[in-house]
């Protein structure tokens, strides 16, 4: 590895990180991560001066906001007038280039039409940091751009590489002339005199090209020849290489690697007859297993086959028993209760991401082995987080609760029943030493459950009093809220906001008797029904119905991680085809909500300690599912050998897909737009982390959830809403989204 090190200073962007790993990709260096705001620097210039001494070049990150603003660039603005013996080169990139441009000159400007996650060619000058550099197709993410001169943009031909009579500092090396709208937009300019360099462009998305990345080589080639000139004395710069580089960053905490195995599963197999309904099978375990919590993650099928044999081939029931152990956090209180049987275990104040080590440590104390190989879940954690978990990860302040509410339950789960829905195969498995009684009788209740009955019918029930809707978003106070997300796009405070509204609905009918109706309507790879109480407290408790579609992260025990983000919905209709579905997917909006959250998970993923050859091996498909056609891409990479993907799941939440980009500020734009009202379990994820290695949690959308201390049920939807959003088509599409659910209450 070359002793050479690059700083890369951070504005808070979802896609730092890519540009980390596009740094590792293309050279052989140490990289240091710090923030705009590090308290070691923002107030002591010295400090800050002599630190970057430490380094061959600096790297200025994107970011939202205005470069304007002291508190959007911190440090970076102070990389402009270091003193000539503490000068290093820099790259800004986005956010960085802009602050470049304002520093010596450059007036920052909205543009008419922002450019959030649009691919475009550009056109640059050849030379410089394009030197050999053939065409370039990169995406944007910019409200704001950089502008030479006042007045009219220049004339195309040889005037567009001379520096502005009125900035003669700043030299344009490249432009986008595609953008009718807005006109030429400078794409990347250099300093005449100093080592500064910019692109207002991000050479780090995926859909940016590979002649993209040879700025980077071409950059760090002109740092170090100008650092050989300027400093000559160093005797440790060494020249450009072309090995892997490492992020050191002072952010994450490493994951350990997972204890001795301890434990043997017990299991008993055997094939089920087809057809078989997983609801008979859930609905007689419930009646063997009386006074359990029963889980069930359900890969539903539709004329004998699995919705998607890919991602929902497995069914899962779990069943914990009376003194399973439960693991609960609240956010408005912040307490992590541990407890089994009515008796606390454990107590204590805690953070969100203290609540994630523990599970972590919890599932290395419990680790088996022996389990069927094709069953993905041996036992282990069954439960969910709510979106407002998720906040908490990001530092940012949920919306208070008029009520205190479960923000993370997990039980552990010593039963189960797994079923292969491809192969017909169904696993009965324990954790329990001496449970074979127990493995023998639930196998006769499962085959007993799957064979064609002769039962009469049953007996008609009374009737309920009619279910009703007793709160739900108007349409002018959503179209409302759509119009202010684009005012903060349009201020560069955001790329992308995912707006959620919540439907509230009274009804009688039992929550089993809902489920049976969601997956008849809706049936989907993630459904689940989840009716959790605690013995601790018999007010508490939480039942929740989904239809997800949507693979949040799984990983095999083998190591490998996966994501699946869902952006782009059409409504499936008696006029809708699949071929039109699929141009309307293509379309800038469409393809731009799926890539600025692909960009996103990278990012996530790419931060986990221990995770490796991160990369996106679907993006953007069209999948079809029974009520609608939806974008999806698939984000993967490696654990290294014995390590969890615990931390790759805390990285990553809140949901990518549920929030926007960059996801703190966008969550924290959520928080006010969506007038403080909580998301609960809806945005959250709900899934297993399995003791045989694995875990699989799906985004709660879809969905509808109701705590035991109330008497009306949530129903979330939204949509990613884009500078390229109608009001009226977000509307629309949030309808679209819960209108299977309102059938369900009764109530479309």
């Amino acid at each position: 590895m070359s002793s050479s090190r690059i700083l890369f200073i951070d504005a808070y962007d979802s896609f730092s990180n890519n540009i980390v790993s596009l740094l590792k990709d293309q050279l052989g260096l140490q990289v240091e991560f710090i923030h705009i705001d590090d308290p070691r620097f923002v107030l002591n210039d010295d400090a800050f001066h002599a630190f970057l001494q430490s380094f061959d070049a600096v790297v200025a990150g994107p970011g939202p906001g205005h470069p304007a603003n002291s508190e959007d660039v911190g440090l970076i603005g102070k990389l402009w007038s270091s003193p000539d013996d503490c000068m290093l080169p820099v790259l800004g990139i986005c956010l960085g280039f802009q602050s470049l441009a304002l520093a010596f000159g450059a007036k920052v400007e909205r543009l008419k039409q922002p450019r959030h996650g649009l691919v475009t060619p550009i056109v640059h000058c050849g030379e410089d940091v394009f030197s050999g550099t053939g065409e370039v197709v990169v995406a944007q993410y910019h409200s704001l751009h950089a502008r030479l001169a006042p007045g009219s943009p220049p004339r195309l031909g040889k005037d567009l590489w001379k520096p502005s009579s009125s900035y003669e500092q700043l030299i344009p090396l490249a432009w986008d002339l595609s953008d009718d709208d807005n006109g030429p937009i400078l794409m990347s300019a250099r300093h005449c005199e100093k080592p500064f360099w910019g692109v207002q462009y991000h050479p780090e998305s995926i859909c940016s090209n590979i002649e993209s990345h040879r700025l980077i080589v071409n950059w760090w080639q002109a740092a170090y020849e100008w650092n050989k000139r300027r400093r000559a004395q160093r005797s440790d710069l060494s020249s450009p290489s072309h090995h892997s580089i490492s992020a050191e960053t002072d952010y994450h905490n490493s994951s350990q690697p997972v204890t001795a195995v301890e434990t043997n599963v017990q299991w008993l197999s055997s094939f089920l007859p087809q057809p078989s309904d997983t609801a008979d099978i859930v609905e007689a375990l419930r009646s063997e297993n009386y006074g359990s919590n029963l889980i069930l993650l359900e890969s539903c099928v539709r004329e004998g086959l699995p919705v998607n044999a890919e991602t929902g081939r497995h069914s899962v029931i779990g069943i914990a028993g009376k003194n399973a152990v439960h693991v609960q956090y609240w956010t408005q209180t912040h307490e992590l209760v541990v407890h089994a049987g009515g008796a606390e275990l454990y107590r204590t104040i805690a953070k969100c991401s203290d609540v994630l080590h523990y599970l972590a440590a919890f599932m290395q104390d419990h680790k088996a082995d022996g389990g069927p190989p094709d069953s993905p879940f041996w036992g282990g954690l069954m439960g969910f987080m709510s979106y407002e978990a998720g906040l908490e990860t990001i530092d940012v302040e949920p919306a208070p609760k008029s009520r205190k509410k479960p923000d993370i339950w997990f039980i552990f789960v010593e039963r189960s029943v797994v079923i292969d829905h491809v192969s017909g195969a169904c696993y009965v498995q324990s954790l329990i030493d001496n449970d074979g009684a127990w493995l023998a009788a639930t196998r006769k209740t499962v085959l007993d459950s799957s064979r064609p009955r002769n039962d009469s019918p049953p007996p008609t029930p009374s009737p309920l009093p009619a279910p009703k809707i007793t709160s739900q978003p108007l349409q002018s106070g959503y179209c409302a809220k759509v119009t202010a997300c684009q005012a903060n796009l349009r201020a560069g405070l955001s790329y992308e906001l995912c707006l959620t509204a919540q439907t509230h609905i009274l009804t009688h009918e039992a929550p089993w008797s809902l489920y049976l109706g969601l997956r008849a309507q809706n049936p989907a790879p993630f459904a689940a029904y989840l009716n959790l109480s605690s013995p601790l407290d018999a007010t508490e408790g939480v039942t929740l119905i989904s239809s997800s579609p949507e693979r949040f992260l799984s990983w095999t025990r083998e190591g490998e991680v996966q994501f699946r983000p869902i952006k782009g919905t059409v409504r499936k209709d008696s006029d809708m085809t699949r071929e039109k579905a699929e141009a309307i997917l293509k379309s800038p909006k469409e393809q731009a909500e799926n890539l600025m959250i692909v960009d996103l998970i990278r990012h996530d993923l790419s931060r986990v300690p221990n995770v490796t050859n991160v990369h996106a091996p679907q993006l953007m498909q069209v999948e079809e599912y029974t009520s609608l056609y939806q974008l999806v891409s698939v984000i993967s990479g490696t654990l290294g050998p014995n390590y969890s993907g615990i931390p790759a799941l805390a990285a990553s939440l809140p949901p990518g897909s549920m929030t926007g980009a960059p996801k703190k500020r966008s969550c924290d734009l959520l928080t006010d737009i969506e007038n403080h009202e909580p998301r609960g379990l809806y945005s959250g994820v709900l899934g297993y982390m399995d003791v045989g290695g694995g875990g699989d949690f799906s985004v709660v959308i879809r969905s509808a959830f109701k705590y035991s201390d109330e008497s009306v049920w949530r129903v979330g939807a939204g949509g990613a809403v884009t500078v390229l959003s109608s009001a009226e088509g977000e509307w629309e599409e949030m309808c679209a989204k819960r209108e299977k659910l309102l059938k369900v209450f009764g109530v479309a």
